[in-house]
């Protein structure tokens, strides 16, 4: 079977190529590009995949692309992948996880009876079990182990969605795999009439979308990316949703316009932050152009994680809504404080602290890429595994066995220098232009709460009095970890 590739150096193509990146109904796409050329299939079914894949690309296409939305319909071509790159079976698994579906838990039923009934097989021990119902239920309360909705389904988007921060880290010998959550803001700056809102989970404004993000040996970055509205079984949106949906796709756009070198408009008057130097560089000096084919993946791989545009300015912008809300609310408890300013307070601290715990999970995938991983004694006793290529020739020969080098062995995939160097910048800019905001921003809203609770003039309705002075209480001792407060479960290391 033939392959429909077609080029992104075509100027009569380009913008429509580019287009399909933002089409709902396309599903995959495949990119080979090199220094002289780039050239994208879209929308290839399992068979014409399989046999792509097991094909030898030119020498000139030197990187491939390969990006797969709704991975719940192309398990198949996960599992091609993961054949081809060496999976970890768990790895395999959660990328197949199936989209989560509305929750309609029947009231009449506890779960902890339900999963008692299901265990117990003796019919005559009913009445026993009925005993110990309250013991069974405070356990199966503190048992972090015993929701079947998440961990123990093994279902990586429900994982996700009970903890925002959680990310991950795989290392093959033949890949490494980041998986992140990436947030889209869904209310803006001027929006602050939702005071009165009561919402018990505590969470930001925010569209959560996770990617699995992974860079092979044979310079080919895979993206696979969760769908955000799962629950429409049509390609109709609304407009929010519609929104939402260009929002979660814009930097892949961005990424890919960039791999193609026609463009209708002059390089003067484009956004510079969408020029990005995987094809299109200004010099060909031989110092840049000797590397080129070796960065070129390491970079695609950095600007598919970076997304700062959406990712960053829910807490980074000037008129960033955490910034207007505490204005106004001083405003207003200056004027007339309010019990609803207090919760309003103690909701904005919950939902910073699920930001920072967001952003602090980043920085550990960072660290974890740039980390260095060195051959140990232990990696190359007893195994075929030898330290210098001459010799593995020379033993391979005598013993008729097949051995590899210490270098070969190690697992992950090596960082080039203009990536690496990328990756340390980006972790420099959360920590200054992320961490320190939301710091600053919890340091206005406890002293906003201290001001409430130092105010001796009583101007709340007596009936109310008790809670008010235990809300107050609590509020104005705050912890040293404000994210302490959120309702999340304890997370995982990263």
């Amino acid at each position: 079977m033939t392959v429909n590739f077609q080029s992104l150096d075509d100027l009569d193509l380009a913008g429509s190529l580019v287009g399909r990146t933002q089409d709902p109904s396309t599903t995959n796409f495949v990119l080979d590009f090199g220094e002289d050329g780039a050239y994208v299939a879209f929308d290839l079914d399992h068979a014409v995949f399989e046999g792509l894949m097991d094909t030898d690309r030119p020498d000139s296409l030197n990187a491939r692309w390969i990006n797969l939305w709704y991975p719940q319909r192309q398990k198949q071509m996960i599992e091609t992948l993961a054949r081809i790159y060496d999976f970890s079976p768990r790895l395999l698994g959660l990328m197949c996880s199936d989209p989560m579906q509305p929750q309609t838990p029947a009231p009449s039923q506890h779960p902890s009876r339900k999963s008692r009934r299901f265990w117990n097989k003796d019919p005559q021990a009913s009445s026993s079990a009925d005993d110990s119902t309250k013991c069974d239920d405070e356990l199966s309360e503190h048992y972090s182990m015993s929701s079947h909705e998440s961990s123990q389904g093994g279902n990586i988007y429900r994982i996700v969605n009970d903890l925002w921060h959680y990310s991950s880290i795989d290392y093959g010998r033949n890949y490494v795999c980041l998986g992140y959550n990436s947030l889209y803001g869904t209310k803006y700056a001027g929006a602050t009439s939702d005071c009165d809102v009561i919402d018990d989970d505590h969470l930001p404004h925010c569209h959560r979308v996770w990617t699995w993000l992974l860079l092979c040996k044979d310079s080919t970055v895979i993206t696979i990316n969760e769908d955000p509205f799962p629950r429409d079984s049509s390609n109709f949106l609304s407009p929010m949703q519609q929104r939402i949906f260009n929002e979660t796709r814009r930097n892949l756009t961005n990424v890919f316009r960039s791999l193609s070198l026609m463009d209708s408009d002059p390089l003067n008057t484009r956004n510079p932050m969408t020029l990005l130097p995987l094809r299109s560089r200004l010099g060909h000096t031989p110092e840049e152009s000797a590397h080129r084919t070796s960065d070129t993946p390491g970079l695609l791989f950095y600007y598919l994680f970076e997304n700062w545009h959406n990712s960053y300015t829910l807490i980074t912008r000037k008129e960033s809504r955490y910034g207007t809300e505490l204005a106004a609310l001083r405003r207003d408890m200056l004027a007339a404080p309010k019990l609803a300013h207090i919760d309003r307070l103690d909701r904005i601290g919950k939902e910073l602290g699920v930001l920072r715990r967001h952003y602090e999970a980043y920085n550990r995938l960072i660290e974890r890429v740039l980390q260095p991983v060195e051959p140990t004694n232990a990696s190359l006793e007893n195994s075929r595994v030898v330290s210098d290529s001459s010799d593995a020739r020379s033993i391979d020969t005598v013993r008729g066995i097949g051995l590899v080098t210490a270098k070969d062995s190690m697992l992950g995939v090596s960082l080039s220098s203009p990536s690496r160097v990328r990756f340390i910048r980006l972790k420099d800019l959360i920590d200054l232009y992320a961490l320190n905001e939301i710091e600053e921003y919890l340091k206005q809203k406890d002293s906003l709460v201290s001001l409430v609770s130092l105010d001796p003039s009583p101007r709340v309705p007596m009936h109310a009095s008790t809670n008010t002075r235990s809300h107050r209480t609590s509020l104005s001792s705050p912890s040293k970890n404000p994210s302490t407060s959120s309702t999340s479960p304890a997370s995982p290391s990263c």
